[in-house]
């Protein structure tokens, strides 16, 4: 039997032997960590606190498990069974889309964006529901941490991951949940607006070498993109009306492409969608500016400060640049 967790970013797997139906770990651990229990290809997800406690197996395929003295894997338990039962309503749609995915995953990506939308808002109300009833537990802390809501919804609130955090016991601060929710709220303080974009100097789709600071004097849109990307590829038809709208106005955009392990489709992508502004790979720059999803566009002013962030939606955008050159500011 196996027991993998995790303490301050490292990972720990500890094993034991199976003798006439019994096992036993022991370990420290200084607060409750998510754990998962293992044996052979059978896992069971697990909250685990810093004492002793008891789990019993009803047998070898870990199908019902429970663990006996943890506080938090009772609540735990709690929201796993409530998004369980989610998916269970949902089952027949998710199996549909899985399929879909194996045939055209294009497909899928297109039909996922709004089929999707009222699971993931069911998640979502299961989620803030447990936070709200468990605003000092760790497994509070655990979930703010992974950014549940995040994968599921776009990016949690920057103020609503503060408040959420704020609300939390110190011991829960001070433990490694509460760490990686402190990292995530000091990430997002970069390449926000009102800073000054990151500089670079990479070398472009032709080859050739592409300056960040060669821009200087006008209004530069970075658009974070990918070949892959249904909702990018999408958004393209409308960008070029930008592009060809602003461009003899002071404005241009350079494509970052996170294509770097699949040229060949970023350089297909750009030939068939006939994009003609700059394009360079991703690279590092994702994590320089905080692209966490696609697409994202960071607007860059004359001066080299960040003036806006955007996503998919283009109103935003639209409006931020009819501020700036029709009407002359």
């Amino acid at each position: 039997m196996y027991l993998s967790y995790e303490i301050n970013g490292a990972g720990h797997l500890d094993s034991c032997q199976i003798e006439n139906g019994l096992f036993n770990f022991s370990g420290n651990i200084l607060h409750p960590v998510f754990a998962i229990l293992s044996n052979g290809n059978r896992r069971k997800d697990l909250f685990i606190d810093p004492k002793p406690m008891t789990i019993l197996c009803k047998d070898s395929q870990l199908k019902e498990v429970e663990l006996l003295g943890s506080k938090s894997e009772y609540e735990y338990r709690k929201i796993d069974k409530q998004l369980s039962r989610i998916n269970n309503r949902w089952k027949v749609v998710l199996d549909t889309l899985d399929a879909i995915s194996l045939r055209n995953i294009t497909q899928f990506q297109e039909l996922k964006d709004w089929v999707l939308l009222p699971y993931f808002e069911e998640f979502r109300k299961a989620y803030l529901d447990f936070f709200k009833e468990y605003p000092q537990s760790f497994v509070t802390a655990y979930f703010l941490s992974q950014d549940v809501i995040g994968m599921n919804q776009g990016v949690f609130p920057t103020d609503s991951l503060q408040a959420y955090y704020n609300r939390l016991r110190t011991p829960v601060k001070n433990g490694w949940y509460g760490k990686k929710i402190i990292e995530e709220l000091v990430k997002r303080k970069v390449a926000v607006p009102g800073m000054e974009a990151f500089s670079f100097i990479q070398a472009d789709i032709n080859g050739r070498a592409l300056s960040l600071s060669s821009f200087r004097g006008k209004y530069i849109l970075l658009d974070f993109w990918g070949s892959w990307c249904v909702p990018c590829r999408k958004g393209n038809p409308h960008l070029k009306e930008l592009y060809y709208h602003y461009k003899d106005k002071g404005f241009d955009i350079i494509g970052i492409a996170k294509d770097d392990s699949t040229k060949d489709a970023w350089i297909k992508a750009v030939e068939k969608d006939k994009l003609p502004w700059h394009q360079i790979l991703c690279e590092s720059l994702d994590i320089k500016y905080n692209v966490t999803s696609y697409p994202t566009k960071i607007l860059i002013d004359k001066h080299g400060l960040i003036i806006g962030r955007f996503g998919e939606d283009e109103i935003e955008l639209d409006q931020q640049l009819n501020l700036i050159f029709d009407n002359n500011h």
